[in-house]
């Protein structure tokens, strides 16, 4: 598995301040972060932090080689871990081999992204598309332009207010952290679709590392929003991607609408395994409560 931005110390500090460690290996690394509640002590992925998992640095000319390494040195960082009663990393598509993690008892689930590889000629990526998006994309271009915000506390009001009396799964003064911290280090960067009135119809916070750039926050006003707007702005993020070289990851599947509003944009399915372990008792009380969801009809998640 290759090193993300979700591994920095910078992100980690943000997203799980005095919470998060380090086991390494010859041949690699493994940061995690760990959290309490009630009796049960847990590693699982901070806040908005996608991925996170075994960063390995493995050589050798033959895959043979190769994969007995890795194998070794991700089992020598599980062997490292502190006693939790619960466990679950989210991997980058970039760690296909999850059998280190089943070789000690780990179970193995998938969650599936899109990737778009944006170091193709801009054009290429523009005809990969359903040609119904991009008539969205025309259409949008017609009514508003795509600006850079550099106010991370305005996106913050703005992604507040949009969630229309939901309740935010995160923190929302992580969002101004994170963006003030991207932005100083060159790696992140708000767009924003606005009409000519300069009304704001649509924002996305995205960010990036060495290898890919990800689709990472966003937000529309239902209120006005340009049907295109937000195809405008992933329009906008694949160029940003293709200027900078690097894959376009649209940063998860959760729901079937929104593969069908991804799938358009011509990016290629990708695979991140999620990896858990849960012990006895913390495996007695999540049966417990799966049965209880299913007693009263809550609807299990496919996605």
């Amino acid at each position: 598995m290759r090193k993300t931005i979700f591994h920095e110390d910078w992100w980690l500090d943000i997203v799980a301040p005095g919470r998060w460690a380090e086991v390494t290996a010859e041949h690699g690394y493994l940061r995690y972060a760990y959290s309490s509640r009630l009796m049960f002590r847990s590693i699982k992925s901070p806040p908005l932090t996608r991925t996170l998992g075994p960063v390995l640095k493995i050589e050798g000319k033959k895959a043979e080689t190769r994969q007995r390494a890795a194998f070794s040195t991700v089992c020598e960082l599980l062997n490292q871990l502190p006693e939790f009663d619960f466990i679950r990393f989210r991997l980058d598509p970039s760690l296909t081999d999850v059998v280190p993690f089943q070789a000690r008892g780990y179970q193995t689930s998938l969650q599936h992204t899109l990737l778009a590889d944006c170091r193709e000629p801009e054009e290429t990526l523009w005809a990969g598309m359903r040609d119904r998006k991009r008539n969205i994309i025309r259409r949008a271009e017609e009514t508003l332009s795509v600006m850079v915000n550099e106010d991370g506390p305005s996106f913050q009001k703005f992604y507040e207010a949009n969630l229309e009396d939901e309740k935010s799964y995160f923190d929302l003064t992580l969002i101004t952290k994170i963006h003030a911290a991207a932005r100083e280090r060159g790696c992140g960067k708000i767009l924003t679709a606005v009409d000519q009135r300069g009304d704001i119809h649509a924002q996305t916070f995205l960010i990036w590392d060495d290898h890919s750039c990800y689709y990472f926050l966003s937000s529309r006003d239902t209120t006005i929003a340009h049907a295109g707007a937000v195809s405008l702005l992933v329009w906008a993020g694949m160029k940003q991607a293709h200027a900078l070289g690097l894959t376009f990851d649209f940063d998860g599947v959760t729901s079937q609408p929104r593969y069908q509003f991804l799938v358009e944009f011509g990016g290629q399915p990708a695979t991140r395994f999620i990896v858990s372990k849960g012990f006895f008792l913390y495996d007695m009380q999540a049966g417990a409560r799966k049965l209880a969801d299913r007693l009263v009809g809550v609807k299990t998640a496919t996605f």
